[in-house]
């Protein structure tokens, strides 16, 4: 293992499998690869990764993965805000153009995500076909079944109730389409 001293920043170099790893003199992990896990592991709060976080905050459908996705991306515009003010800061002042530069990348990209998701939400931002659509009919028609179970009333008036439910339901995807539309001018 190859060790000198990196005189301006004040961090030991050592080199693992002739590739340098800066790290604080003294401090040297045996296994970098599980510290730098910890290191994840402790950023985002016990998770060991940003999607099993997200899974954990109970984000897991696509509408909440995107906004906490995107609000990542917005949070590391901080981190690198932070990390340009200290180059500029330090006088490295090409330093602090290249991340500055870099961090208007990645505020691009998350605008183009927010305006992507605006867009879909425009046009209508509820697909009636998809099987996520399924799911919650078949829940609500499952919760409408246990009612009647739990009032007592019997076959009768339970059967009386999806015979009637299904006949009105019979055009539910363009009535639902139509309510979306109305509720879309109503905003503009």
């Amino acid at each position: 293992m190859e060790e000198y001293q990196d005189v301006e920043s004040g961090f030991e170099v050592v080199s693992v499998n002739d590739t340098p790893l800066p790290v604080k003199s003294g401090d040297i992990p045996a296994d970098i690869m599980e510290y730098r896990s910890q290191l994840v592991k402790q950023y985002h709060d016990g998770a060991p990764s940003l999607i099993e976080r997200i899974k954990k905050e109970g984000k897991d459908d696509i509408e909440s993965l995107l906004v906490a996705l995107i609000e990542e991306v917005v949070k590391e515009t901080d981190h690198l805000l932070g990390n340009e003010l200290v180059s500029a800061q330090s006088g490295e002042l090409r330093d602090a153009s290249i991340i500055s530069f870099k961090r208007a990348e990645v505020i691009e990209k998350a605008m183009k995500a927010v305006q992507a998701k605006l867009e879909f939400e425009r046009q209508g931002g509820v697909d009636v076909n998809s099987p996520s659509m399924t799911i919650i009919f078949r829940f609500f028609m499952s919760k409408a079944k246990e009612a009647f179970d739990r009032m007592g009333v019997g076959n009768e008036v339970n059967d009386l109730f999806f015979r009637t439910f299904s006949d009105v339901m019979s055009n539910w995807k363009k009535e639902l389409r139509l309510q979306f539309e109305e509720l879309k001018s109503q905003c503009r």
